[in-house]
């Protein structure tokens, strides 16, 4: 009897097979089968590089607390390149963290100028709307003390502080700062001043609707709460709402807010979270409550927390600590070495040719600006690094245009600015140490 030979199909296939299939689910809709499609190459190799492209997969579904763990493991392989500060930077953005997400992507920049992702971080600087107050007229002084206030370590302090800023120039920032520091009912005028004149920054309108709700002013405290719910923009300030909501006793505010952000990414685990939590809050919302968890663990079962939801189903909080690994992805940006940071000539250069943009070339710009540098006084060098006065930038760009003939843009860029005195006074001093 013979025996007829047959080909056994193996049922475990190898790393590059589960990738390649991954790769062919990077359709939007398609998110979370490539996530569970790359997991499993990932389980198989434990290749570094299938750990930052399942973490771009998790950033294109909205879960940034994956992404990051995923960073971190592709940065204890790699160590910091030009790819995992790239998407460093895109994970601070998404948590509303502008200054670790602007050193990253330059940082990226800097380590891998033709890299694959050099493109999409000078596009990402260019273009993204990164927020900036300009200070409003004559409340320089104001300005100055509401950072000390901000700075000091004792709450009496800092009170002191906000208060003698608000009496020499009554601001927006002044205004919102004493909102922090005082009782509920002496801080809802402050945060009206400052939601007036900030009509589009999420922080004090969230503010305004605690103290309001504090104050025992629910309706408008309700009303205010919508108004913040529309100014949400990453997930930090989701959380912040929600939490608001949940502390407030208002737990469909929160569930509102999880649900629009869900149907435009179904399969972010951190809104599912937010969904989670505020469906265990409202009274029979158990059970769907339980599918959600179910739900947000499929999408990405590594999930401490939702784990430990899932013994423990009383949990009512969110993790405490959800911000440590983009903390320590920060840490290794921040730490790079000296020398390939930016020197004070590079920065001043820079700013100039990005303030001057439409009056004067980067050429004309870098030949005036040089020699005149070479003048400056070793305390006037160091002054370009006090980023609260920017009296000697300002200066020194005002003498650039009455350089180029341009009277109406230095008079436009005076106008706008403040410390006007101190500004043509260095002015002066610019033009007699270049005479």
């Amino acid at each position: 009897m013979t025996q007829k030979r047959t080909n056994v199909v193996p049922f475990e296939r190898p790393a590059a097979y589960w990738a390649v299939k991954a790769r062919k689910h990077y359709a939007p809709t398609q998110l979370p089968d490539a996530a569970r499609l790359m997991r499993k190459a990932l389980e198989k190799s434990g290749d570094a590089g299938l750990a930052l492209e399942l973490s771009e997969i998790y950033a294109g579904m909205g879960c940034y607390t994956a992404a990051e763990r995923c960073l971190i493991r592709f940065s204890s392989r790699r160590g910091l390149t030009g790819s995992l500060c790239y998407a460093i930077g895109c994970c601070a953005l998404n948590r509303g963290n502008e200054d670790l997400g602007e050193r990253a992507l330059d940082q990226s920049l800097r380590l891998d100028p033709d890299g694959p992702y050099a493109e999409h971080a000078q596009e990402l600087l260019e273009s993204y709307p990164w927020q900036w107050d300009a200070r409003p007229h004559r409340c320089a002084r104001g300005e100055m003390l509401c950072e000390r206030s901000y700075r000091a370590k004792d709450a009496a302090e800092a009170l002191a502080l906000a208060e003698k800023a608000w009496k020499k120039g009554r601001c927006a920032r002044t205004g919102w700062r004493l909102g922090m520091l005082l009782p509920p009912r002496q801080a809802v005028p402050k945060l009206s001043f400052a939601c007036k004149r900030l009509p589009y920054t999420f922080e004090p309108q969230l503010l305004l609707a605690k103290a309001l709700y504090a104050a025992g002013k629910a309706p408008q405290a309700r009303a205010q709460m919508r108004a913040a719910r529309r100014l949400c923009r990453g997930i930090s300030d989701a959380e912040a709402y929600c939490e608001a909501a949940w502390g407030m006793h208002w737990p469909r505010e929160a569930l509102r807010l999880a649900e629009q952000r869900l149907e435009k990414m179904p399969g972010s685990v951190d809104y599912l979270r937010l969904k989670y939590l505020s469906l265990a809050r409202i009274p029979g919302g158990q059970a769907l409550a339980r599918r959600t968890l179910e739900t947000l663990l499929e999408a990405d079962p590594d999930d401490a927390w939702g784990k430990y939801c899932r013994r423990r189903p009383e949990e009512r909080s969110l993790d405490a600590d959800r911000g440590a690994l983009l903390s320590a992805l920060g840490s290794l940006v921040y730490a790079v070495p000296d020398r390939l940071r930016r020197g004070k000539l590079n920065r001043i250069l820079h700013l100039l040719i990005m303030t001057l943009n439409g009056y004067m070339d980067a050429e004309q710009v870098c030949q005036i600006a040089l020699p005149l540098w070479r003048r400056l006084t070793p305390a006037q060098k160091r002054a370009w690094d006090e980023w609260d006065d920017r009296s000697v930038p300002t200066a020194m760009a005002l003498y650039l245009l009455a350089r180029a003939g341009n009277s109406l843009g230095a008079r436009q860029l005076l106008g706008a600015s403040p410390k006007k005195k101190r500004i043509v006074r260095l002015l002066h001093l610019l033009i007699r140490t270049n005479a």
